[in-house]
Protein backbone atom coordinates (compact mmCIF):
# COMPACT_ATOMS: atom_id res chain seq x y z
CA UNK A 1 0.00 0.00 0.00
CA UNK A 2 3.32 2.64 1.07
CA UNK A 3 4.52 1.72 -2.52
CA UNK A 4 1.38 2.98 -4.42
CA UNK A 5 1.00 6.03 -2.47
CA UNK A 6 5.16 6.82 -3.31
CA UNK A 7 4.35 6.11 -6.81
CA UNK A 8 1.53 8.93 -6.67
CA UNK A 9 3.35 11.12 -4.92
CA UNK A 10 6.67 10.59 -7.51
CA UNK A 11 4.30 10.90 -10.50
CA UNK A 12 2.73 14.13 -8.82
CA UNK A 13 6.02 15.39 -7.60
CA UNK A 14 7.11 15.09 -11.48
CA UNK A 15 4.37 17.20 -12.35
CA UNK A 16 4.74 19.65 -10.50
CA UNK A 17 8.21 20.32 -11.61
CA UNK A 18 7.43 20.19 -15.13
CA UNK A 19 4.55 22.65 -14.56
CA UNK A 20 7.44 24.90 -12.62
CA UNK A 21 9.79 24.58 -15.03
CA UNK A 22 7.44 25.47 -18.20
CA UNK A 23 6.53 28.57 -15.53
CA UNK A 24 9.59 29.63 -15.21
CA UNK A 25 10.11 29.44 -19.37
CA UNK A 26 6.80 31.96 -19.46
CA UNK A 27 8.23 34.21 -16.63
CA UNK A 28 11.81 34.72 -18.30
CA UNK A 29 9.90 35.54 -21.53
CA UNK A 30 8.19 38.17 -19.57
CA UNK A 31 9.87 39.73 -17.68
CA UNK A 32 13.72 38.27 -18.24
CA UNK A 33 16.35 37.12 -15.87
CA UNK A 34 17.73 39.95 -14.36
CA UNK A 35 13.75 40.74 -12.57
CA UNK A 36 12.68 37.29 -12.00
CA UNK A 37 11.62 36.14 -8.64
CA UNK A 38 10.32 32.72 -7.35
CA UNK A 39 6.80 34.36 -6.51
CA UNK A 40 6.08 35.61 -10.56
CA UNK A 41 7.34 31.76 -11.39
CA UNK A 42 5.12 30.75 -8.55
CA UNK A 43 1.95 33.32 -9.53
CA UNK A 44 2.20 31.50 -13.33
CA UNK A 45 2.16 28.35 -12.23
CA UNK A 46 -0.59 28.49 -9.71
CA UNK A 47 1.44 27.28 -6.84
CA UNK A 48 3.02 28.98 -3.73
CA UNK A 49 6.36 30.24 -3.12
CA UNK A 50 7.16 27.92 -0.75
CA UNK A 51 6.27 24.78 -3.12
CA UNK A 52 8.80 26.17 -5.70
CA UNK A 53 11.30 25.19 -2.80
CA UNK A 54 9.90 22.35 -1.73
CA UNK A 55 11.03 21.05 -5.59
CA UNK A 56 13.91 23.24 -5.91
CA UNK A 57 16.34 23.98 -3.69
CA UNK A 58 17.10 27.70 -4.99
CA UNK A 59 16.04 29.58 -7.89
CA UNK A 60 19.32 29.09 -9.35
CA UNK A 61 18.23 25.23 -9.14
CA UNK A 62 14.99 25.57 -11.09
CA UNK A 63 17.32 28.48 -13.52
CA UNK A 64 20.09 25.61 -14.17
CA UNK A 65 17.13 22.93 -14.79
CA UNK A 66 15.15 24.99 -17.25
CA UNK A 67 18.00 25.48 -19.01
CA UNK A 68 19.00 21.87 -19.19
CA UNK A 69 15.07 20.72 -20.05
CA UNK A 70 15.40 23.20 -22.90
CA UNK A 71 19.13 21.99 -23.97
CA UNK A 72 18.11 18.32 -24.02
CA UNK A 73 14.78 18.91 -25.73
CA UNK A 74 16.29 20.72 -28.44
CA UNK A 75 19.28 17.89 -28.61
CA UNK A 76 16.41 15.38 -28.83
CA UNK A 77 15.02 16.60 -31.58
CA UNK A 78 17.74 17.11 -34.01
CA UNK A 79 19.15 13.79 -33.03
CA UNK A 80 15.85 12.13 -34.36
CA UNK A 81 15.86 14.53 -37.33
CA UNK A 82 18.88 13.42 -37.75
CA UNK A 83 17.99 9.50 -37.55
CA UNK A 84 14.95 10.15 -39.81
CA UNK A 85 16.58 12.01 -42.41
CA UNK A 86 18.79 8.66 -42.95
CA UNK A 87 22.70 8.26 -44.08
CA UNK A 88 22.04 10.89 -46.87
CA UNK A 89 23.93 14.13 -45.38
CA UNK A 90 22.40 16.65 -47.78
CA UNK A 91 19.06 15.45 -46.11
CA UNK A 92 20.48 15.50 -42.63
CA UNK A 93 22.15 19.01 -43.50
CA UNK A 94 17.91 20.37 -43.89
CA UNK A 95 17.22 18.80 -41.22
CA UNK A 96 19.12 19.88 -38.55
CA UNK A 97 17.67 23.18 -39.99
CA UNK A 98 13.93 22.10 -40.02
CA UNK A 99 14.51 20.43 -36.31
CA UNK A 100 15.91 24.14 -35.33
CA UNK A 101 12.46 25.62 -37.10
CA UNK A 102 10.08 23.11 -35.62
CA UNK A 103 7.66 25.13 -33.90
CA UNK A 104 7.75 23.16 -30.83
CA UNK A 105 11.35 24.18 -29.88
CA UNK A 106 11.26 28.17 -31.16
CA UNK A 107 8.12 29.14 -29.61
CA UNK A 108 8.84 32.62 -28.83
CA UNK A 109 8.66 32.14 -25.13
CA UNK A 110 11.61 29.31 -25.56
CA UNK A 111 13.23 31.11 -28.27
CA UNK A 112 13.53 34.46 -25.63
CA UNK A 113 14.65 32.38 -22.95
CA UNK A 114 17.90 30.40 -24.71
CA UNK A 115 18.98 33.88 -26.41
CA UNK A 116 18.81 35.04 -22.75
CA UNK A 117 20.55 32.81 -20.86
CA UNK A 118 23.10 32.85 -23.90
CA UNK A 119 23.96 36.07 -22.93
CA UNK A 120 24.14 35.58 -19.15
CA UNK A 121 26.38 33.03 -20.25
CA UNK A 122 29.31 35.00 -20.81
CA UNK A 123 29.52 35.38 -17.23
CA UNK A 124 28.23 32.22 -15.54
CA UNK A 125 30.04 28.91 -15.89
CA UNK A 126 27.07 26.84 -15.24
CA UNK A 127 25.47 28.39 -18.21
CA UNK A 128 28.14 28.18 -20.76
CA UNK A 129 28.99 24.47 -19.68
CA UNK A 130 25.02 23.87 -20.78
CA UNK A 131 24.60 26.18 -23.95
CA UNK A 132 28.29 26.10 -24.99
CA UNK A 133 28.35 22.27 -25.04
CA UNK A 134 24.81 22.48 -26.76
CA UNK A 135 26.69 24.78 -29.42
CA UNK A 136 29.85 22.21 -29.66
CA UNK A 137 27.58 19.65 -30.35
CA UNK A 138 25.57 20.97 -32.46
CA UNK A 139 28.74 21.92 -34.79
CA UNK A 140 30.25 19.11 -34.56
CA UNK A 141 27.69 17.35 -36.35
CA UNK A 142 27.59 20.20 -38.61
CA UNK A 143 31.10 20.07 -39.74
CA UNK A 144 31.02 16.15 -40.22
CA UNK A 145 27.87 16.90 -42.32
CA UNK A 146 29.55 19.70 -44.50
CA UNK A 147 32.70 17.57 -45.25
CA UNK A 148 30.65 14.87 -46.13
CA UNK A 149 28.92 17.01 -49.06
CA UNK A 150 31.98 18.88 -49.99
CA UNK A 151 33.96 15.20 -51.09
CA UNK A 152 30.84 14.34 -52.40
CA UNK A 153 31.46 17.25 -54.87
CA UNK A 154 34.84 16.48 -55.12
CA UNK A 155 35.93 19.77 -53.91
CA UNK A 156 38.83 19.25 -51.52
CA UNK A 157 41.01 21.65 -51.41
CA UNK A 158 38.43 23.85 -53.22
CA UNK A 159 35.68 24.47 -50.32
CA UNK A 160 36.88 24.34 -46.15
CA UNK A 161 34.33 22.44 -44.00
CA UNK A 162 34.78 24.27 -41.36
CA UNK A 163 33.85 27.89 -42.84
CA UNK A 164 30.68 26.37 -44.54
CA UNK A 165 29.66 24.63 -40.95
CA UNK A 166 30.29 28.18 -39.91
CA UNK A 167 27.85 30.01 -42.13
CA UNK A 168 25.68 27.16 -41.39
CA UNK A 169 25.60 27.96 -37.73
CA UNK A 170 25.36 31.79 -38.36
CA UNK A 171 22.34 31.26 -40.77
CA UNK A 172 20.46 29.11 -38.49
CA UNK A 173 21.50 31.66 -35.31
CA UNK A 174 20.33 34.70 -37.14
CA UNK A 175 17.29 32.91 -38.19
CA UNK A 176 16.52 32.06 -34.54
CA UNK A 177 17.17 35.87 -33.51
CA UNK A 178 14.79 36.68 -36.42
CA UNK A 179 12.00 34.87 -34.91
CA UNK A 180 12.44 36.06 -31.44
CA UNK A 181 12.00 39.80 -32.85
CA UNK A 182 8.94 38.60 -35.46
CA UNK A 183 6.89 36.25 -33.03
CA UNK A 184 3.87 34.57 -34.08
CA UNK A 185 3.83 36.24 -37.37
CA UNK A 186 7.23 35.06 -38.70
CA UNK A 187 7.36 33.75 -41.85
CA UNK A 188 8.95 30.14 -41.63
CA UNK A 189 8.44 29.22 -45.44
CA UNK A 190 10.43 32.12 -46.16
CA UNK A 191 12.98 31.10 -43.44
CA UNK A 192 12.55 27.73 -45.44
CA UNK A 193 13.40 29.37 -48.49
CA UNK A 194 16.88 31.24 -47.47
CA UNK A 195 18.36 28.18 -45.96
CA UNK A 196 18.00 26.04 -49.49
CA UNK A 197 18.53 28.61 -51.23
CA UNK A 198 21.57 29.05 -49.08
CA UNK A 199 22.58 25.30 -49.23
CA UNK A 200 21.76 25.53 -53.29
CA UNK A 201 24.38 28.20 -53.63
CA UNK A 202 27.41 26.69 -51.99
CA UNK A 203 26.16 22.93 -52.69
CA UNK A 204 24.78 23.20 -56.14
CA UNK A 205 25.09 19.74 -56.61
CA UNK A 206 23.82 18.24 -53.36
CA UNK A 207 20.73 20.64 -53.79
CA UNK A 208 18.32 22.37 -55.93
CA UNK A 209 17.81 26.19 -56.07
CA UNK A 210 13.67 26.54 -55.14
CA UNK A 211 11.79 28.78 -56.63
CA UNK A 212 11.41 32.07 -55.47
CA UNK A 213 7.94 32.00 -53.30
CA UNK A 214 4.56 33.74 -54.47
CA UNK A 215 6.92 34.44 -58.39
CA UNK A 216 5.50 32.78 -61.44
CA UNK A 217 1.64 32.49 -62.81
CA UNK A 218 -1.53 33.99 -60.44
CA UNK A 219 -2.62 32.09 -57.68
CA UNK A 220 -5.43 29.99 -58.31
CA UNK A 221 -8.46 29.82 -55.60
CA UNK A 222 -11.65 28.05 -55.25
CA UNK A 223 -13.66 31.44 -53.94
CA UNK A 224 -12.98 33.26 -57.19
CA UNK A 225 -14.00 30.30 -59.46
CA UNK A 226 -10.36 30.12 -61.12
CA UNK A 227 -10.20 26.61 -59.35
CA UNK A 228 -12.75 23.83 -58.89
CA UNK A 229 -11.77 20.78 -56.54
CA UNK A 230 -14.49 17.88 -57.56
CA UNK A 231 -14.76 14.34 -56.70
CA UNK A 232 -13.55 12.23 -59.40
CA UNK A 233 -15.64 10.05 -61.65
CA UNK A 234 -15.75 8.46 -64.47
CA UNK A 235 -16.07 11.12 -66.30
CA UNK A 236 -12.59 12.47 -65.42
CA UNK A 237 -10.67 9.09 -66.08
CA UNK A 238 -8.82 10.24 -69.05
CA UNK A 239 -7.26 13.11 -67.39
CA UNK A 240 -6.88 11.04 -64.15
CA UNK A 241 -5.15 9.14 -65.85
CA UNK A 242 -2.47 11.37 -67.37
CA UNK A 243 -2.14 12.47 -64.29
CA UNK A 244 -1.43 9.66 -62.20
CA UNK A 245 1.43 8.62 -65.14
CA UNK A 246 3.16 11.22 -64.53
CA UNK A 247 2.54 11.11 -60.67
CA UNK A 248 4.54 7.45 -60.95
CA UNK A 249 7.19 8.99 -63.39
CA UNK A 250 8.27 11.37 -60.51
CA UNK A 251 8.58 8.30 -57.98
CA UNK A 252 11.04 6.56 -60.93
CA UNK A 253 8.09 4.03 -62.70
CA UNK A 254 8.68 4.08 -66.57
CA UNK A 255 5.30 5.74 -68.38
CA UNK A 256 2.73 3.73 -68.50
CA UNK A 257 -0.84 5.24 -69.04
CA UNK A 258 -2.65 2.34 -69.94
CA UNK A 259 -1.38 0.83 -66.56
CA UNK A 260 -2.18 4.07 -65.06
CA UNK A 261 -5.27 4.94 -66.96
CA UNK A 262 -6.65 1.10 -65.49
CA UNK A 263 -5.74 1.14 -61.70
CA UNK A 264 -7.79 4.78 -61.62
CA UNK A 265 -10.48 3.49 -63.43
CA UNK A 266 -10.04 0.62 -61.01
CA UNK A 267 -10.20 2.42 -57.98
CA UNK A 268 -13.30 4.30 -59.01
CA UNK A 269 -15.12 0.95 -60.34
CA UNK A 270 -14.79 -0.90 -56.86
CA UNK A 271 -14.42 2.42 -55.15
CA UNK A 272 -10.96 1.37 -53.13
CA UNK A 273 -10.87 4.90 -52.57
CA UNK A 274 -11.69 8.66 -52.63
CA UNK A 275 -10.39 10.91 -55.10
CA UNK A 276 -10.01 14.45 -55.94
CA UNK A 277 -9.15 16.63 -58.84
CA UNK A 278 -8.39 19.96 -59.43
CA UNK A 279 -9.66 21.99 -62.85
CA UNK A 280 -8.98 25.36 -63.94
CA UNK A 281 -11.83 27.89 -65.14
CA UNK A 282 -11.81 25.78 -68.77
CA UNK A 283 -11.63 22.43 -66.98
CA UNK A 284 -8.60 21.53 -67.72
CA UNK A 285 -7.08 19.57 -64.92
CA UNK A 286 -4.24 20.39 -62.82
CA UNK A 287 -4.12 18.05 -59.82
CA UNK A 288 -5.38 15.32 -57.97
CA UNK A 289 -4.90 13.48 -54.38
CA UNK A 290 -6.12 10.01 -53.68
CA UNK A 291 -7.12 8.97 -50.38
CA UNK A 292 -7.70 5.09 -48.74
CA UNK A 293 -9.99 4.23 -45.92
CA UNK A 294 -8.89 2.63 -42.75
CA UNK A 295 -9.27 1.89 -39.03
CA UNK A 296 -7.40 3.10 -35.68
CA UNK A 297 -7.71 0.01 -33.94
CA UNK A 298 -6.85 2.23 -30.74
CA UNK A 299 -9.22 5.06 -31.38
CA UNK A 300 -11.62 2.40 -32.56
CA UNK A 301 -12.49 5.18 -35.40
CA UNK A 302 -12.11 5.19 -39.00
CA UNK A 303 -8.76 7.19 -40.79
CA UNK A 304 -8.54 7.86 -43.81
CA UNK A 305 -4.53 7.32 -45.62
CA UNK A 306 -3.79 10.27 -48.15
CA UNK A 307 -1.51 8.45 -50.18
CA UNK A 308 -0.98 10.41 -53.22
CA UNK A 309 -0.93 14.18 -54.17
CA UNK A 310 0.26 15.27 -57.01
CA UNK A 311 0.41 18.67 -58.76
CA UNK A 312 1.09 19.08 -62.40
CA UNK A 313 4.61 21.01 -62.86
CA UNK A 314 2.84 24.15 -64.71
CA UNK A 315 0.16 24.48 -62.09
CA UNK A 316 2.92 24.57 -58.84
CA UNK A 317 2.85 27.63 -56.07
CA UNK A 318 -0.51 28.59 -57.15
CA UNK A 319 -2.38 27.34 -54.39
CA UNK A 320 -3.87 23.74 -55.92
CA UNK A 321 -2.15 21.28 -53.69
CA UNK A 322 -3.90 23.30 -50.71
CA UNK A 323 -7.12 23.53 -51.88
CA UNK A 324 -7.00 19.00 -52.50
CA UNK A 325 -5.78 19.02 -48.72
CA UNK A 326 -8.47 21.26 -48.06
CA UNK A 327 -10.85 19.25 -49.98
CA UNK A 328 -9.35 15.86 -48.20
CA UNK A 329 -9.51 17.25 -44.98
CA UNK A 330 -13.76 18.26 -45.28
CA UNK A 331 -14.43 14.39 -46.55
CA UNK A 332 -12.65 12.97 -43.45
CA UNK A 333 -14.31 15.49 -41.39
CA UNK A 334 -17.48 14.40 -42.77
CA UNK A 335 -17.33 10.80 -42.33
CA UNK A 336 -15.98 11.09 -38.96
CA UNK A 337 -12.59 10.00 -38.74
CA UNK A 338 -10.12 10.21 -36.19
CA UNK A 339 -7.14 11.51 -38.50
CA UNK A 340 -5.71 11.77 -41.67
CA UNK A 341 -2.22 10.13 -41.83
CA UNK A 342 0.21 10.53 -44.87
CA UNK A 343 3.70 9.91 -45.77
CA UNK A 344 6.60 12.17 -48.45
CA UNK A 345 10.08 11.85 -48.74
CA UNK A 346 12.67 12.77 -46.74
CA UNK A 347 13.59 15.48 -49.53
CA UNK A 348 10.28 17.10 -50.62
CA UNK A 349 10.37 19.98 -48.68
CA UNK A 350 7.53 21.57 -50.53
CA UNK A 351 4.93 19.46 -49.32
CA UNK A 352 6.36 19.37 -46.00
CA UNK A 353 6.20 22.91 -45.38
CA UNK A 354 2.49 22.60 -46.91
CA UNK A 355 1.23 19.76 -44.76
CA UNK A 356 3.05 21.68 -41.64
CA UNK A 357 1.26 24.36 -42.66
CA UNK A 358 -2.11 23.06 -43.33
CA UNK A 359 -1.56 21.81 -38.95
CA UNK A 360 -0.27 18.32 -39.96
CA UNK A 361 2.87 17.06 -37.20
CA UNK A 362 4.98 15.27 -38.54
CA UNK A 363 5.74 11.70 -36.51
CA UNK A 364 8.60 11.85 -34.13
CA UNK A 365 7.93 9.26 -31.55
CA UNK A 366 7.01 6.14 -33.80
CA UNK A 367 9.21 4.22 -37.18
CA UNK A 368 7.43 3.23 -39.60
CA UNK A 369 8.59 0.00 -41.05
CA UNK A 370 7.69 -2.11 -44.47
CA UNK A 371 7.91 -5.51 -45.68
CA UNK A 372 8.19 -4.98 -49.77
CA UNK A 373 6.34 -8.57 -50.74
CA UNK A 374 6.35 -6.94 -55.04
CA UNK A 375 9.41 -4.80 -56.63
CA UNK A 376 7.33 -3.20 -58.63
CA UNK A 377 5.17 -1.30 -55.72
CA UNK A 378 5.78 2.37 -55.17
CA UNK A 379 3.23 5.68 -53.66
CA UNK A 380 3.79 7.95 -51.51
CA UNK A 381 1.70 11.25 -50.95
CA UNK A 382 3.76 13.94 -52.98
Amino acid sequence: MSKKKTGIGSSIQAERRRLLIDATISAISEHGLPKLTLTKIADIAGLSAGSVNFHFASKDALLLATLTDLAQEFEHRILTALEIAGPNPAHQLLAIFEASLDPDICEPRKTAVWFAFTTEARSRADYQRICGGQDEKIFTITLQLCDEIIHQGNKQGLMHPRAMASAVKRLIDEIGEELLYTGQGYDRDDARFMYLAFLASVFPWAYELPATPGAGAARLATADKSLRIVRADKNQLDALGKLFDLYRQFYKQNADPVLARKFMGDNLKKQRSVLFMALDNTGKALGFTQLYPGWCSVSTSPIWVLYDLFVDPSARQRGVGRALMDAAEKMARKTKACRIDLETAVDNYNAQALYESLGYQREMDFYKYSLALRRDGVGKAG
